[in-house]
């Protein structure tokens, strides 16, 4: 790292310097030559979560090998090894009690209470009946500590008091949160509003609670949370409620940024959401025929400057050329710039229905929706309406809305992409095919999400995180199942780069608390540390032994294959088909140590 970056950095924990200088040189520097800068070898399994410590100084990492290990990422150093005796894997590790002592849950359903420096269990609590998948701490209160599990219930602990596990059917007296059938996968704090908390669970939903409105209890429903957030087509989804609790998304990650102001969640089998804590964006209502039969005056015109009319361009030499995830990106760009274009509006639309992937048709309802409340009587707008309500299977409403818009616009049935629309519209409804039935009206309150990132896949792993990087978080970072790390725009969506992190699959991506520095991890049994490099990363011509990309024909084709991956994928049955099978993968295996009752080693199916 250059000696002027790391002055920068020191200057600005001092307060003392322009944070736009620092600013210009992430994007200059920093961001533009990580690197992979060293493989940290301790764990004798997957190592399935890490924590930075607040100054940046140390890294907890827990693994399958059901230890706890302590680094010094800067010098590379491993300074402790705990052995938490939990019983089987360890998902979820935090330090508390001014970073002497350590949280930590596993697969074995308990939650353990260790000590750095005498390397023991100070307590061991086994309240949970399923797996502990993560635990969170308070910022405010270095003495209280959450835990989530797939029993569907958050438990809160005071280290300074003493527990015992209650032996009666009720159970402890702990809980926080209880929910119905859902299990819960996640649980973070809110850095700035400590009373706030967001729940990641296996029914779409991710939840904010304010724990000032909770009361500690056996395990009774908890009330209504303060905010939730739902991708507006996982609402108009054909599936029951009852099957989606156990067949449909998961979330496997939510976390806030460090402003408390927006919701980062990562859906298994399924895209990476961002939301307004605060939105009032609630998931979009299905059009109606009325919508097209009013009439209004347009905000008239955005004129583009040149250098966003020649992005235009390219991104329409993009969508003629069937590259339409490129022409997405585009468009994106550009919108980010002028998001009041009914033009771009419509050109992202007409490339998302082309391109087709998880969640496009909802964002084009979005983008047309958006268009003709800026020009209530742009004909392309309403026309792009119809067709993404087609795509999302609402044959119905988009043939009502297609008898109006013919009246309204006057369009001859001999158009050749009206009668394209129309005859496969009335193709689909004397099939027989049914809309959607929309069974979860009580979540139409649901704020919706800001932005979406796609190009990743998360179906072999319930634990997949999302976080965000950069000064002022201007990027967005995942693992994937195709081993690499992917990092997003976090205002355009854009696929800026992917890094290889991993030989199978990257499961974990911490961001330094202030350097431009990262800590990964996923099935193989090592943590490594990415931080700027004076060289430029390895970028190798064959794609299997690519250690970074940029190149924009290779970020499509991985986004692409990815994509279609998700498609033909379930990822619950998988989940279950690999927790399941564990135990015979592992004899079969050899890696089942008979003497200790646990894996030696991590093997994922």
């Amino acid at each position: 790292m250059m000696r002027g970056q790391l002055e920068s950095l020191y200057n600005r924990q001092l307060n003392i310097c322009d944070r736009k200088t620092v600013n210009e040189a992430w994007a200059r520097h920093f961001f533009n030559k990580l690197n992979l800068e060293a493989t940290l070898k301790c764990h004798g399994g997957c190592v399935n979560c890490l924590q930075w410590n607040k100054s940046g100084r140390y890294l907890l990492s827990g693994s399958d090998d059901t230890n706890v290990c302590l680094w010094e990422p800067l010098s590379h150093k491993l300074l402790v090894t705990i052995p938490s005796h939990h019983e089987q894997n360890v998902f979820s590790v935090k330090f508390v009690n001014q970073e002497k002592q350590v949280i930590s849950g596993a697969g074995d359903g308990q939650v353990r209470h260790l000590d750095i420096t005498a390397r023991s269990v100070l307590s061991a609590w086994r309240c949970h009946r399923h797996r502990v998948k993560r635990c969170c701490t308070i910022d405010d209160d270095e003495h209280l500590a959450l835990s989530s599990s797939e029993d569907g219930t958050i438990r809160q602990f005071d280290i300074r008091e003493g527990h015992t596990c209650s032996s009666s059917d009720s159970g402890c007296s702990n809980v926080l949160v209880k929910l119905g059938q859902a299990s819960i996968k996640c649980i973070n704090s809110n850095p700035t509003r400590t009373h706030l908390i967001c729940v990641g669970a296996s029914d779409d939903l991710a939840r904010v609670y304010d724990r000032r409105m909770l009361s500690l209890n056996h395990g009774e429903r908890t009330p209504l949370a303060l905010h939730s957030f739902l991708p507006g087509h996982l609402l108009y989804a054909s599936e029951v409620e009852e099957d989606r609790i156990f067949s449909g998304p998961s979330i496997t990650w939510a976390t806030f940024d460090p402003t408390g102001n927006f919701l980062l969640c990562n859906m298994g089998g399924e895209q990476i959401y961002l939301y307004d804590v605060e939105g009032k964006e609630t998931v979009v209502n299905l059009p109606d025929s009325a919508e097209i039969r009013r009439e209004g005056s347009s905000e008239g015109a955005v004129e583009l400057d040149d250098h966003t009319t020649a992005l235009k361009d390219e991104g329409n030499q993009l969508f003629n050329q069937k590259l339409y995830d490129r022409a997405v990106a585009l468009y994106s760009r550009c919108i980010d710039r002028y998001p009041h274009s009914v033009v771009l509006l419509n050109n992202r639309a007409q490339a998302l229905l082309k391109r087709d992937w998880k969640g496009d048709a909802y964002a084009a309802l979005r983008d047309s929706i958006t268009a003709t409340k800026i020009d209530p009587n742009n004909e392309k707008a309403y026309f792009r309406q119809i067709k993404s309500l087609h795509s999302m299977g609402f044959n119905r409403v988009a043939s009502s809305l297609l008898m109006q818009f013919q009246a309204r616009f006057r369009t001859s049935s001999n158009d050749s992409s009206f009668k394209a629309v129309s005859d496969s519209i009335n193709s689909a409804i004397e099939s027989g095919q049914k809309d959607p039935t929309v069974s979860r009206t009580d979540m139409f309150s649901c704020t919706d999400y800001e932005q979406r990132y796609l190009g990743h896949c998360n179906c072999k792993t319930d634990i997949k995180e999302a976080n965000f990087f950069g000064p002022n978080q201007e990027y967005i970072m995942a693992g994937s199942d195709d081993r690499y790390i992917f990092f997003w725009d976090r205002q355009t969506t854009e696929v800026l780069r992917v890094y290889r992190g991993d030989n199978t699959l990257v499961n974990c991506v911490q961001p330094h608390p202030y350097l431009p520095l990262i800590a990964s991890s996923g099935l193989e049994k090592v943590v490594k540390i990415w931080s700027p490099q004076s060289e430029d990363p390895e970028n190798f011509e064959n794609i299997n032994d690519m250690l970074m990309t940029n190149d924009k024909e290779v970020l499509t084709k991985i986004a692409s294959e990815n994509q279609e991956h998700m498609d033909n994928m379930n990822p619950f049955p998988t989940f279950a088909m690999i927790q399941n099978a564990a135990f015979l993968n592992m004899l079969d295996a050899g890696v089942y140590n008979s003497e200790s009752g646990r894996p030696d080693a991590c093997n994922p199916s």
